[in-house]
């Protein structure tokens, strides 16, 4: 790994979940396994080096690999990276959330979600979303009959879920406006994992449909996620 600056982010006020992250032993469960699988599916972004090695910030006086949820500002920083340290030949990887959840929870690796999406909870326009938990947001009325019963869309755009939300009412006008809901990742990891079988759950995961278009047009079709170095 390479330390390639020395900032410290400011502090970092709680969140409204609070929600407690799991415990190292946690991640040996069977349910955690079946989770991260799910979980891999939704990309977040690291600028890394030419080995594909996460780069390494200084945050709070610790190390950490940065994970971006919204992939401009994953862009942003990646310009940033280049600009600063040509020499280490940076670009975007795209990872699982599974694995960067897991790193953050070691400390070693901070998820950093949108401004966008805080906002929609009620965040002002100039809040830090670094320290902040990764809101997941669902229309309670739009469960989808699944396999296992009924299963409700978590997306970790607000943006795509509200999307989604306007097409289904202009289709069917409902007789309340649909409301959207913000849940945290850790409390529903948190929920998932204590499940003998997270499939069960009731939850189906969503990627933002502005970072899967940057994959298919970066990439190209049939990405892998590539995993999290340990």
């Amino acid at each position: 790994m390479t330390l390639i600056s020395s900032w410290v982010a400011p502090p970092v006020a709680s969140t409204r979940w609070a929600s407690p992250q799991l415990a190292a032993a946690e991640f040996e469960s069977e349910g955690w396994r079946q989770l991260q699988g799910k979980l891999d599916q939704l990309p977040v972004f690291t600028v890394a080096n030419a080995e594909g090695q996460p780069l390494q910030y200084e945050i709070n006086q610790r190390p950490l690999a940065v994970f971006y949820a919204d992939v401009e500002a994953a862009k942003k920083e990646l310009a940033a990276a280049q600009s600063q340290y040509p020499e280490l030949s940076c670009d975007l990887i795209p990872v699982g959330l599974g694995s960067a959840y897991k790193l953050s929870c070691d400390g070693s690796a901070m998820v950093v979600p949108s401004l966008a999406s805080l906002q929609a909870l009620g965040a002002p326009e100039g809040a830090q979303p670094m320290g902040q938990e990764l809101p997941l947001f669902a229309c309670m009325e739009m469960s989808q009959e699944g396999e296992n019963g009924p299963v409700l869309p978590l997306y970790m755009s607000h943006e795509d879920c509200a999307a989604v939300i306007k097409k289904v009412t202009e289709a069917d006008p409902p007789d309340e406006p649909l409301q959207i809901s913000g849940l945290s990742l850790p409390s529903v990891v948190e929920r998932l994992t204590s499940l003998a079988d997270p499939a069960k759950g009731g939850f189906a995961f969503v990627a933002p449909s502005a970072s899967l278009q940057h994959i298919q047009a970066y990439v190209g079709q049939g990405v892998y996620w590539r995993p999290a170095e340990e």
